[in-house]
């Protein structure tokens, strides 16, 4: 119980920070760095509006609550990819697996790539014929415990790197979260999760590598020179979500979640999604993001196919609406063995 009131604690003030910062009315919005952290490689998680953050994602869970895979009792594995907006394309892997009846532990990576961008320059406004990227690569390892039979509390560490054309910056980061099931409302699931605390970000490499001019030389005289960028902060999340079962009627029932979203660089958002379950083999899946700028509703399915002597296969896709960015489609398919 001490450990439980301490980690609670913990998550408290945390929240209490991020409250006094929005309470200083600064505006931080366009300050983070890193902001592909924020976009949902999970299908399930996208077709519901990104509002579950309990069990029920699979190892691929650990992207948004490291608590969620606590006590899982089987190994899962969960691959995820989708093009996004303006033809850039995200890739997900995740594998989590017991390592008692209680704990947990899981490795998840996450990769965002533009694909090659033709160069332009001021005086080459056509092109100059050369081609760069930019890329972003997140590398996580987690360990998730239950508590006790409604408690359950996990942390990740991770690293983190962007990459634009010859330029990298690089920080580390953690995410805390955890799970509290109640004896009310069908067991209704209270999470706490915070992430991406931790270092900020600052550019170095070669593209930063330039000829400074002397001012004043009658030469014109030219010497290398680097130029310094400032740092980055990562997005901080703050996360609040309460998911139940409304209906259970034999093989049938109908999970709802509710999320709040409060991030350092923006105001408070809402999330809302619900999944609908047969026989535990079909998932009909929607979603609903009430206050946000372009993305709107999601909708999905999911098959969960139990294999002989394999465990079972999930296939997920979704769709979401990202108004005049048209319709983002995401597959997944996990495993349990």
């Amino acid at each position: 119980m001490r450990a439980i009131g301490s980690i609670a604690l913990a998550i408290l003030m945390l929240a209490v920070a991020g409250g006094v910062a929005h309470a200083q009315n600064v505006n931080y919005a366009g300050t983070s760095a890193a902001n592909f952290l924020k976009i949902s490689p999970i299908s399930r998680n996208s077709a519901m509006g990104d509002a579950p953050l309990s069990a029920g994602s699979g190892a691929g869970g650990v992207m948004f609550n490291p608590a969620s895979v606590a006590g899982m009792p089987e190994g899962s594995i969960t691959i995820s990819s989708m093009k996004w907006l303006v033809d850039t394309r995200i890739s997900y892997l995740a594998a989590s697996y017991p390592l008692s009846p209680v704990s947990t532990a899981a490795i998840d990576i996450d990769y965002f790539g533009t694909g090659d961008i033709d160069e332009t320059t001021i005086a080459e406004q056509d092109g100059t014929g050369r081609v760069f990227n930019a890329s972003d690569l997140m590398i996580g390892a987690t360990y998730a415990v239950k508590l006790t039979d409604r408690f359950s509390a996990g942390a990740k560490v991770k690293v983190i790197n962007e990459n634009l054309s010859q330029a990298q910056a690089t920080a580390f980061a953690a995410d805390i979260g955890s799970t509290f099931r109640t004896n009310f409302l069908n067991e209704l699931e209270i999470n706490f999760v915070l992430s991406n605390f931790g270092s900020k970000m600052k550019f170095n490499g070669r593209d930063l590598e330039v000829l400074y001019t002397v001012p004043d030389s009658p030469t014109g005289k030219e010497v290398p020179a680097r130029l310094k960028t400032e740092s980055w902060e990562l997005p901080l999340l703050f996360r609040l979500g309460l998911e139940t079962d409304v209906l259970r009627i034999d093989n049938m029932r109908l999970h709802v979640a509710y999320q709040l979203l409060d991030s350092r660089d923006y105001q408070a958002r809402h999330l809302v999604g619900a999944e609908f379950v047969y026989n535990d083999f079909v998932y009909l899946r929607g979603g609903f993001k009430p206050n946000w700028d372009e993305a709107s509703w999601s909708a999905g399915f999911g098959l969960n196919i139990r294999m002989p002597n394999m465990g079972r296969v999930l296939f997920d896709y979704a769709a979401t609406d990202w108004g005049v960015f048209g319709l983002v489609q995401q597959f997944g398919v996990g495993f349990r063995f």
